[in-house]
């Protein structure tokens, strides 16, 4: 319930930004931002410490957690699943949003573009939620997928979404100079400075993904076109040709 509630306050703080990014008002929009930030901190503390204690009250920690589960893997099963990955995503992209606004990287109508993005974010979240109830408890938890405890797959998905977290900074950057009339080019450089840290994000994911399945899956290969693997693919090469 409480997780659910600090979801709320980030969806609450993004648009109180947006209201005082379009009121002109920069210390609003930085206190908001700060605060958003701080939410979404607390709420994936809440899903680490349901996991950590083993709370199988949730329906997620009941799917991705056990009794005996090792503790590296019981800090993994937080991105386990898809709702844990997406709540690391909103995790990511809201503390990138509190620097850009705390540093003043962005004007005003590029933090009102980041600012929705959070709330589409946390929107998603809430549609795909790690706070949901389990319907049935279940005493031990049914635990992680084998083939996921892995040191490999406990670092692979934070890598990968740190990636996609950090390509909404050039998305940004891209779409408020197309707002701006006449446009000018002073936003390509840190631009380029952003995709490529993000683009170093996914090509690390995507070696570390692709070296897992070849030593866990055992089918020979490193690489399987699927939409998982395809998600994290595509871009990258787009970042590729935007660099």
């Amino acid at each position: 319930m409480i997780g659910t509630v600090l979801l709320g306050f980030v969806l609450l703080f993004a648009l109180s930004a947006v209201f005082f990014d379009a009121k002109g008002s920069d210390c609003g929009s930085r206190i908001s931002a700060i605060l958003a930030g701080l939410a979404a901190v607390g709420a994936s503390a809440v899903l680490f410490a349901v996991i950590l204690s083993n709370d199988f009250s949730y329906s997620y920690v009941a799917s991705y957690s056990s009794i005996d589960l090792p503790l590296i893997y019981k800090i993994s099963a937080f991105w386990a699943g898809q709702q844990g990955s997406f709540l690391l995503w909103l995790l990511i992209h809201a503390l990138v949003g509190t620097y850009m606004v705390c540093t003043n990287r962005l004007t005003a109508t590029g933090r009102i573009i980041y600012h929705l993005l959070t709330a589409m974010l946390v929107i998603l979240v809430f549609i795909k939620s790690p706070f949901t109830p389990a319907e049935h408890i279940m005493p031990d938890g049914y635990g992680m997928n084998p083939l996921l405890q892995d040191p490999w797959m406990a670092v692979h998905p934070p890598i990968i979404f740190i990636g996609y977290a950090l390509l909404a900074v050039p998305f940004v950057y891209s779409l408020e100079s197309m707002m701006r009339s006449p446009a000018d080019g002073n936003f390509l450089a840190p631009m380029r400075r952003w995709t490529l840290i993000a683009w170093s994000f996914l090509g690390a994911g995507i070696f570390i993904g692709g070296y897992w399945a070849y030593k866990v899956l055992g089918w020979g290969g490193y690489w399987g076109w699927d939409p998982v693997e395809n998600s994290s693919l595509v871009p990258w090469l787009l970042s590729c040709i935007l660099l």
